[in-house]
């Protein structure tokens, strides 16, 4: 991720605190930056979640390899963490694109991307007929997370933790974790 998309999607970030996305201008974030390929609210959407990608990445540099469903919640854990740091601006962008489903579908390919990056970070098979299932299941199971994490208000997310672990205990029979 280059250095203007890590400023714009912290720029967003900035003006999320104080604004819900749906009253953030594209002029407002992107008066500074000139050469920019972003152009509207769907694409300041899919740099934030590259520059969470690109955090995450960073944190989980020195990830200890373990058993898959351990490293699986580890990845998981870490990303929700990135994103907690910055929970009310995602919980406004969760509300917009509740409002807006049709730009939800359109943003898809980007969290494939995170999911793919997720996978990989867990060492899992991402190729393949097991590789693609393994996505679909990782997939799904972030959206699940993501929907319980949106409501956990607890300070260190023990019920989205216990819900995690639960749903990777549950996922075990249907794709194998233990490879």
């Amino acid at each position: 991720m280059n250095k203007e998309n890590i400023s714009i999607a912290k720029n967003t970030l900035k003006f999320l605190e104080k604004k819900s996305f749906n009253n953030i201008k594209m002029q407002e974030i992107l008066k500074s930056y000139n050469k920019t390929s972003i152009k509207n609210k769907y694409e300041l959407i899919v740099n934030l979640n590259r520059f969470f990608d690109y955090l995450l990445k960073k944190n989980l540099q020195n990830l200890e390899k373990s058993s898959r469903k351990d490293m699986i919640f580890e990845v998981f854990m870490a990303r929700l963490d990135i994103l907690n740091l910055y929970r009310i601006q995602i919980k406004k962008i969760i509300n917009y694109l509740k409002s807006k489903p049709h730009e939800f579908v359109k943003i898809i390919p980007s969290f494939v991307e995170t999911i793919i990056l997720m996978s990989i970070q867990s060492n899992m098979n991402v190729n393949g007929i097991k590789g693609v299932a393994n996505i679909k299941a990782i997939f799904v199971l972030y959206l699940f997370i993501i929907y319980i994490w949106n409501k956990d208000e607890s300070e260190n997310l023990e019920k989205t933790m216990t819900t995690l672990d639960g749903y990777l205990n549950n996922l075990e029979k249907f794709i194998d974790l233990n490879l």
